[in-house]
């Protein structure tokens, strides 16, 4: 039988974020060295589009691609800016991930996440309970959320099963960054999440291209790579979501609102060859210096550079993308 994770004295609420939390670049140079003097240039960038949260060594962060002490130079950097910190701390060692956890509540996150160790998985929303209860325990004063990401950790169980089986467990879990809209049940598994006990747990959508179907189910908050470089975009998308809702009147332009979004994806997935991370590259050519991803993404080539280039150019030529901060450069 599995042992019960140690349970903090008191409950911890959620954090109840309303808006967008950038699931954050991780900066190297062409070595691939961490390179941490440039988040402060980061944060100008996101600050001035409106975004005040940060997600730090998630998955667009390429966290498994760092190691512990490069994570929490991470953290530190990003919290000596001054933003609001959730400190991702999902590791394939238990150990690391509850070290990851602790030196985030004493360094000043707002909150921690973890997703599940990807090689061995667990197997059922009992052992992905006490998994995440154990990480959750190493901070207990702060809100602990479970990062539901299917497509990367192959880890795919109900995750209304895994919130009823963590409940006994862990006093500070405070709900799931739901990732995986692409899996069943997707949508409506986050719906039921979000639903049971009457909203007692947070549901972060992960989904940023799924923004207008997370506001009208209810999801509030937002958690995304889009945000890096866009996040007059979505933010735009939101204010109006909140000011009119979906209506005959208001829908084509919120549909229009989300079609620039995702006309933004495509500029650089369809145009990246298989393992390249143009999304960060377009941070790059925003004017913000992050750098290539470390292998085992495979470093741009030139040719790579000057098709997401032009692809860039392109989507900024559109009515759509000439009102971004991203494009300034390009008007």
């Amino acid at each position: 039988m599995l042992a019960a994770a140690v349970l903090p004295l008191a409950g911890v609420p959620p954090l109840r974020i309303e808006g967008l939390v950038t699931a954050v670049f991780t900066p190297f140079d062409a070595e691939g060295t961490l390179q941490t003097d440039v988040i402060p240039q980061q944060q100008a960038w996101l600050n001035s589009t409106g975004v005040h949260w940060v997600f730090t060594t998630g998955t667009t962060g390429e966290s498994l691609s760092l190691s512990v002490a490069e994570r929490k130079s991470v953290f530190d950097a990003w919290v000596a800016t001054g933003t609001n910190v959730i400190a991702h701390v999902g590791a394939e060692s238990l150990p690391d991930a509850r070290e990851l956890a602790e030196y985030s509540q004493a360094g000043g996150a707002k909150a921690i996440a973890a997703m599940s160790p990807t090689f061995f998985k667990p197997a059922t929303p009992s052992a992905l309970a006490h998994t995440i209860a154990a990480v959750c325990a190493a901070a207990p004063k702060l809100p602990c959320y479970y990062y539901h990401i299917p497509s990367m950790t192959g880890v795919d169980l109900d995750m209304l099963d895994f919130v009823k089986a963590i409940e006994p467990l862990s006093a500070n879990f405070a709900g799931v960054k739901y990732t995986g809209m692409y899996n069943h049940p997707g949508m409506m598994g986050a719906q039921r999440v979000l639903e049971y006990k009457d909203g007692k747990y947070e549901v972060l959508c992960g989904r940023e291209e799924m923004m207008l179907e997370a506001l009208a189910i209810g999801i509030k908050g937002h958690v995304g790579s889009q945000f890096n470089i866009a996040g007059d975009l979505f933010n735009e998308i939101i204010r109006r979501f909140n000011a009119d809702g979906i209506t005959r009147s208001s829908a084509p332009g919120l549909r229009k609102l989300q079609s620039t979004a995702l006309a933004l994806i495509s500029a650089w997935n369809d145009v990246s060859p298989p393992g390249v991370n143009g999304n960060k590259y377009f941070m790059n050519e925003a004017g913000v210096a992050v750098g290539d991803s470390r292998l085992p993404s495979v470093p741009l080539a030139d040719a790579d550079k000057a098709s997401l280039s032009a692809s860039f150019a392109t989507f900024c030529a559109t009515d759509g993308g000439k009102a971004l901060k991203l494009c300034a450069s390009h008007a």
